[in-house]
């Protein structure tokens, strides 16, 4: 069946109408799995929780490489409703341009990837085996990309596509995160008569000025040549019960955002450090877990994977940078608009690294030499923010452009977008 413009419009408000904020994920996993039966194409659903499933499909057609395609299909909170131009879930289209949570970042790049997968499927027009992975929870500590791991999903698994909001350039690369989170423990006892007592507050800060210098002096004499510097943040820091009391519980959780060369292990090693250290003084009472572990991911900017997106995103005018960011800004507002003095010597699609982590840091453990390219339709000045939306040619012009890469790719030559 040839599907029309207006078809692949309408799974993606199909999409973004189904409210899979961090949870709910499984009805978005049904909608897929209902939409690749109607086309012959077997899935299974893989129970995260309740109400909560990764999807995973394959097809093939004789021997070749093993690629995959990935997005996740949680969407992060909408925020107050009432801020909102249109419902954050209502997906309306106003002067081609869709509204919604999750339109952007990233059930726009997902569903491309599902619509490419079935086209090409009935086109037979690949060799090897494709498989599509639809994950939950990625925004909130990648829970399925680190499940399907370890199950085994991944292990055949040679390259893959992650449709997420990077469109101006290939992600092969970007930083690890990592949370932690340090509790401080103490006596309590009333303000008037502080001997009495044992203030955690006191000792939270000398641990968090100790951690934070530790790792900054680290951080400067450790530079990757593409993802620059580890950094630090402290985020979060709560302790005390009423202002008169002596406190006997404070913590802080922090961010950092890794590279190879200084990565989560490495971090944490120095932070446990200082936690020894100070707990063998007296009255220091720390304790320091992690509470998020993505690390970081840099793979080869000139595999076969890359070299085939960016041959293929260079022949379409309207994927070109210059084109996109303009595109982009006549949707945005001016407060949100990239400025495009920061851009002007980027003519083509070409690889590069963010700071953001994806799905990918979980994956690369099935393969440490698994090619990887996060490359998809998006917004992302508008990720995570309120009146999320998106052009819709940039969804469409994908939708085309994934099937010529899957094509190029499988089939071992090149292949130009049609349109």
């Amino acid at each position: 069946m040839k599907w029309k413009k207006k078809d692949y419009i309408k799974i993606l408000q199909d999409v973004i109408q189904i409210e899979s904020e961090n949870g709910n994920e499984e009805q978005v996993a049904n909608y897929y799995r209902d939409l690749l039966a109607k086309y012959g194409i077997p899935a299974k659903l893989v129970a995260y929780s309740e109400g909560r499933s990764s999807l995973i499909s394959e097809i093939s057609n004789g021997s070749g490489p093993v690629l995959a395609l990935s997005g996740h299909m949680d969407v992060v909170s909408a925020g107050n409703a009432d801020e909102w131009i249109h419902p954050p879930f209502s997906a309306h289209i106003e002067n081609d341009v869709i509204w919604g949570r999750g339109s952007s970042d990233m059930k726009a790049g997902l569903t491309a990837l599902v619509i490419a997968f079935i086209e090409i499927y009935q086109s037979k027009q690949f060799k090897g085996t494709l498989k599509l992975i639809a994950t939950v929870g990625e925004e909130v500590g990648e829970l399925g990309s680190t499940q399907l791991t370890d199950l085994g999903y991944l292990n055949d698994v040679e390259a893959i596509i992650i449709g997420e909001p990077c469109n101006i350039g290939v992600v092969y690369g970007h930083k690890g995160s990592l949370n932690y989170k340090v509790t401080s423990r103490g006596t309590a006892a009333h303000s008037s008569t502080p001997e009495l007592g044992n203030n955690a507050i006191d000792h939270l800060l000398v641990a968090m000025t100790e951690i934070s210098e530790r790792i900054s002096r680290k951080s400067e004499k450790i530079v990757n040549d593409v993802l620059g510097q580890t950094f630090h943040n402290i985020t979060l820091v709560t302790g005390g019960s009423q202002v008169n009391s002596i406190p006997e519980y404070a913590s802080f959780e922090a961010n950092a955002r890794t590279i190879p060369e200084f990565d989560n292990q490495d971090l944490m090693e120095e932070v446990f450090s200082v936690i020894q250290e100070l707990n063998s003084k007296n009255g220091f009472y720390l304790e320091a877990t992690i509470t998020a572990d993505q690390p970081p991911v840099q793979t080869n900017p000139k595999s076969g994977l890359i070299e085939t997106i960016t041959e293929v995103a260079n022949t379409v005018s309207t994927l070109n940078p210059q084109y996109l960011i303009r595109q982009m800004n006549s949707v945005l507002d001016k407060d949100e608009q990239i400025n495009f003095e920061d851009f002007t010597g980027l003519n083509q699609v070409k690889p590069m690294v963010v700071s953001g982590t994806t799905d990918a840091a979980q994956f690369i453990r099935a393969n440490n030499d698994l090619d990887v390219a996060v490359y998809g339709p998006g917004m992302p000045t508008l990720n995570h923010k309120i009146n999320e939306r998106l052009p819709l040619e940039q969804y469409l012009d994908f939708i085309e452009a994934y099937k010529s890469i899957i094509s190029a790719y499988l089939m071992g030559g090149k292949s130009k977008v049609t349109k």
